[in-house]
């Protein structure tokens, strides 16, 4: 292909003419099919008089073709994606690629963060499968060069090989220690001569990344597993020194002033620090601490860790942060969070625990309590960007290596796992600091310090409130005394912080009343307030959902639940959280009576909502993978997604509440309806479990299918007609629904094909699906045997012969396991005995045709209606056997020599019939357990006795690694017991939802046995061939069901 045409093409691609960059993209379309495009791209790249733009077009270019065609695997929906390399044009791409890589070190940068990607592609896919054995000689043969760019590459390349190492165990990867032993050595050589090189490279950025790539391989080779060569001393501890270097080596102060925070974290050596860091603490965690998760028991290296590393380190660490304290060293907020990790590591250990005990106060008093004051960049994103602030500062969501987060995890578990030598001191520091804030609310100084302060309250206050606590009989004070005056700041992001304390209260039993009045007011008073702050508003509904169900508040809160709801769905509207829909949804279980009357303009209001976040999600759905240069471009709408559900789960809340007004439910459907109808025109298949639900509880109060309800079917059957259609994949989820339209619109269905057609159409399609387990087959099955015992008699005959047809060859192929996967045959075999119920000669002739007929009723006579547990199962097998007696005359039976099942057919319908009642009993038992109030019993934390199963705390730790030894030895005990034995299902393992209706809940079935027994009675040879198979025992129990 002629690099000429194609620079053209990506050059118009560039122009702001909408004529010529279309042009130009139809022709790249057309040219992305033809031999030789991937390696003329590389010819653009590698060019040293193309402009940079023009490259990094061509680079995203060829970076999407390798992501998707390099291994054939992935399709893209994009058309330009749908592309697979031809294998022929492999050696040559991977041979230039290199080369490019090396150009565009030398030319343009930027290009290589674009086509790394692809390397790595190529790499992960080929290196494993020794299709490109010679990159690892050619990649340290580019390392030894004496041009800085090539090194790059060949370090570059290094990491991408070492990469395909990271997941595997030594036993799986013996050949690394050999390449351990031959490149290591000299690789390190390089690293500390060439580049770290006693610091002389410290202001070269390209140096800085390299750096970066050998730690990066360092990693990639001890992440999972630590090669063996690598535990050797004489090898730890020159890679650990390595590291140490790294860490300790100063940044030139004209460099650091230069750039702004954010500039200095995307600086290479700086994140070579971050690396170095991390890759030091995680052989500490993973290999050289007491875990019960630990994997591997590698004692040398434990002990050589320990005692000639672990306290040199831990030592500097202390040296930096006391230096990082008083202003003379700058650490990156990378490196903080390490630090602090590796700290609370040596708490947890019993071994090290005494290496940092004599520091704590330090490190609460001039690191954990500094960070945790916000900095200015916090209160501006309080006053600007609210909802920020809240996922950052309030509800502990963050991504990102924050150090006030480390510092609170640092100072949790050191509360925790070292109550006794640290509690007595946090709580006395940060009491003493509180009242010295308390003197002046409006001093600037002290309000971030009362910030920091409560934060510190709030990680420790399950501590404090513990039985065991040293503080249990003082905790109420400490709270009157020095956190609930805060509400009272003019400070709003202390009040937030307050009202997040008071969240996490609800459940404590407060001997002093008067504190429930104390913070019933002040929540009161921070979500009712005008100043439309959101951080409080939220935090403050947060704190009222915590306390909704203690008697002083439900009182007050019922008398302006209309406004306060009001309040939440404006705050709802206003910021993508589940938080706040969950407070939306106690309030409407708590006070549905109050709410009732405006329950259909809360439904308009909630699914306005939601169709807003829905359409966003729908959007971000759609984006172009040809403008994603970097993963994390890619757009997250977690917060939309979870937001939304929440919505749809309060929608269901407020249906739930109009049980008894059948007219106000019929509505609450309409209101509801123009979600239904987005999710499943769009087929937004995260929400079509909250669809059902919503359709399976109003199906259910009203008992009856609205014409809204057949509506809704109407669109899942169109939505199951598109070609992508996720309907049958998430038909466990359409079950609930299903059900319901088979049980109360059997009539409809009966008399309007149309709709039977759409449950045929998703049991057709779900059946062809290559992805059906068992457990998806039990969920195919049900669907097919209710729609038969829904339709009966009137069921076409093309849908028998289906769900025969699909049932037998299930069985057929399960014949070996019949009698252990018990769900899965109980619902084959219910789909055989549904099509004998409606149509009993046809089913027998087909299960004849089928060579299966003496194997099904030897199958299901000795083994299923002996043990029958479920009322569904023991009904349908009765009926099916009363239909068969009834309907198949004695000369067809004969015919088809199965006429001795005649006599055995009415022993088994006296076993089912006198197990029925039993199983009848155990399920409304079941039913009165789900509508008791038991079901609320121990929801409650005791914080009394939250705290007697930690005694993690106890001064040194002495318990915790004979513990641990104890839990160790237990579990081993438990993998050899059960280690190749997995147990069979039984009949008790099948579930029966007492609160769901069956399709064949109304018929009675002593009445139908009396029925088919009068009319059998007129032919007298077929009654007594009936009857000859009772015993004396069994004639007395058959007359006696008959005379019930």
């Amino acid at each position: 292909m002629d690099p000429n045409t194609l620079l053209q093409c990506f050059a118009g691609t560039l122009n702001h003419d909408h004529s010529i960059r279309t042009e130009a993209e139809s022709q790249l379309k057309i040219a992305g099919g033809t031999p030789g495009f991937l390696g003329a791209c590389l010819d653009i790249i590698s060019a040293a008089d193309i402009p940079d733009n023009i490259k990094l077009s061509a680079s995203l270019y060829f970076k999407n073709k390798i992501l998707y065609g390099w291994s054939g695997k992935k399709h893209g929906k994009n058309e330009l994606l749908d592309f697979t390399v031809d294998n022929d044009e492999k050696p040559v791409v991977k041979d230039m690629l290199v080369k490019a890589l090396v150009q565009s070190s030398i030319y343009s940068p930027n290009c290589i963060r674009l086509l790394q990607p692809a390397l790595s592609t190529i790499v992960g896919e080929d290196y494993p499968q020794k299709r490109w054995d010679s990159l690892l000689d050619s990649s340290f043969g580019l390392m030894d060069s004496n041009d800085i760019n090539s090194a790059h590459i060949g370090l570059l390349c290094l990491s991408e090989i070492f990469r395909t190492y990271r997941w595997k165990d030594n036993d799986s990867r013996q050949e690394l220690e050999h390449i351990i032993v031959k490149f290591f050595p000299p690789l390190l050589e390089f690293a500390t001569s060439n580049l770290l090189s006693e610091g002389r490279n410290v202001e070269n950025a390209k140096v800085g990344d390299m750096v970066k790539l050998v730690l990066k391989i360092y990693k990639f080779v001890t992440y999972h597993d630590l090669p063996f060569t690598l535990q050797r001393p004489e090898n730890f501890i020159s890679w650990a020194n390595f590291h140490v270097a790294i860490i300790q080596q100063s940044l030139p102060t004209q460099i650091l002033a230069s750039m702004d925070t954010e500039s200095r974290k995307s600086f290479s050596w700086i994140k070579s620090k971050k690396w170095a860091y991390a890759n030091m603490s995680r052989l500490f965690q993973r290999y050289a601490s007491t875990s019960l998760s630990r994997k591997f028991a590698y004692d040398e290296f434990k002990t050589l860790y320990l005692q000639e590393f672990l306290p040199q380190l831990l030592q500097l660490f202390f040296q930096q942060i006391e230096q990082w304290s008083s202003k003379s060293l700058w650490l990156s907020d990378e490196a903080i969070y390490h630090i602090l990790g590796y700290i609370e590591q040596t708490v947890i250990q019993k071994a090290t625990w005494p290496l940092v005990k004599p520091h704590f106060t330090i490190i609460l008093e001039h690191v954990i309590y500094p960070l945790l004051c916000p900095t200015e960049k916090t209160l501006e994103t309080f006053e600007s960007d609210p909802q920020e602030y809240i996922h950052r500062n309030l509800e502990l969501w963050d991504d990102n290596y924050s150090p006030d987060f480390a510092a609170l995890s640092l100072l949790s578990t050191c509360v925790t796992k070292r109550g006794k030598s640290t509690l007595v001191p946090t709580v006395q520091f940060v009491t003493e600091k509180l009242k010295q804030d308390l003197n002046d609310f409006n001093n600037s100084e002290k309000v971030i310090k009362a910030e920091s302060s409560l934060r510190i309250i709030s990680n420790i206050l399950d501590r404090l409130f513990q039985k065991n606590s040293a503080f249990a009989n003082e905790a109420e004070d400490i709270l009157s005394s020095f956190v609930f005056p805060f509400f009272l700041s003019s400070q709003e992001f202390l009040k937030a912080r307050v009202c997040e304390i008071c969240s996490k209260l609800g459940d404590y039993q407060f001997r002093n009343e008067h504190i429930l009045q104390t913070i019933y007011n002040g929540i009161i008073s921070c979500f009712m307030q005008d100043s439309d702050c959101l951080p409080v508003e939220l935090l403050a509904a947060l704190a009222l959902q915590a306390f909704i169900h203690v008697p002083q508040f439900q009182e007050p809160i019922s008398a302006n639940v209309v406004q306060m709801t009001q309040k939440l769905l404006r705050i709802s509207n206003e910021i993508e959280s589940d938080a706040i829909s969950g407070v939306l949804q106690e309030f409407v279980e708590c006070f549905s009576e109050q709410l009732q009357p405006f329950g259909i303009e809360l439904m308009n209001d909630l699914v306005q909502q939601f169709l807003k976040l829905a359409i966003d999600l729908q959007d971000s759905s759609n984006f172009d993978i040809n403008l994603i240069t970097d993963k994390s471009d890619l757009p997250d709408d977690t917060d939309k997604q979870m937001a939304a559900l929440g919505i749809l789960s309060t929608a269901i809340s407020i249906l739930l509440s109009f049980e008894n007004s059948h007219e106000i439910v019929k509505s609450l459907e309409q209101s509801f309806y123009p979600a239904a109808e987005f999710i499943l025109k769009n087929q937004m298949e995260d929400f079509y479990g909250e669809v059902c639900e919503f359709l399976e509880n109003s199906t259910f109060l009203l008992r009856d299918i609205s014409p809204i309800s057949w509506k809704v079917l109407e669109l899942i059957g169109e939505c199951n007609r598109k070609d992508e259609s996720m309907v049958s994949f998430y038909l466990d989820d359409f079950m609930v629904a299903f059900n319901n339209y088979l049980v109360y619109g059997q009539d409809e269905l009966k008399k309007n094909q149309f709709y039977s057609n759409i449950l045929f159409e998703v049991y057709t399609k779900a059946t062809v699906s290559d992805d059906n387990g068992l457990d998806e087959m039990v969920s195919i099955f049900e669907l097919s045997q209710k729609l038969v015992l829904a339709l009966g008699p009137q069921t076409p005959n093309e849908y028998i012969e289906r769900f025969l047809g699909d049932a037998l060859a299930s069985i057929k192929s399960e014949a070996q396991h019949i009698k252990e996967n018990i769900s899965f045959s109980v619902s084959a075999f219910n789909v055989i005995c549904a099509c004998l119920t409606c149509y009993p000669l046809n089913t027998i002739n087909i299960l004849n045709a089928s060579g299966a007929l003496e194997s099904f009723f030897s199958m299901w006579f000795e083994f299923f209606v002996p043990n029958y547990k479920r009322v569904y199962d023991i009904k349908l097998s009765a009926m099916a056997l009363l239909a068969l007696v009834n309907e198949v005359e004695l000369q067809d039976l004969v015919s088809l020599s199965v006429a001795n099942v005649l006599p055995k057919s009415s022993s088994m319908i006296v076993k089912l019939l006198t197990t029925f009642p039993h199983a009848l009993k155990a399920l409304e038992e079941k039913r009165k357990e789900y509508s008791s109030d038991t079901l609320q019993e121990g929801a409650n934390i005791d914080w009394e006795d939250a705290g007697q199963f930690d005694d993690a705390s106890d001064e040194d730790g002495e318990n915790d690694e004979e513990y641990l030894e104890f839990l160790n030895k237990d579990l081993k005990f438990v993998e050899e017991e059960t280690n190749g034995y997995e147990p069979a299902e039984s009949f008790e393992d099948l579930e029966e939802d007492p609160l769901s209706g069956s399709v064949i809940d109304s018929i009675n079935v002593y009445q139908v046995l009396k029925s088919v027994i009068s009319a059998l009675q007129g032919d007298q040879v077929k009654y007594q061939a009936f009857t000859s198979g009772l015993s004396p025992e069994d004639q007395q129990t058959f007359l006696q069901l008959v005379n019930l």
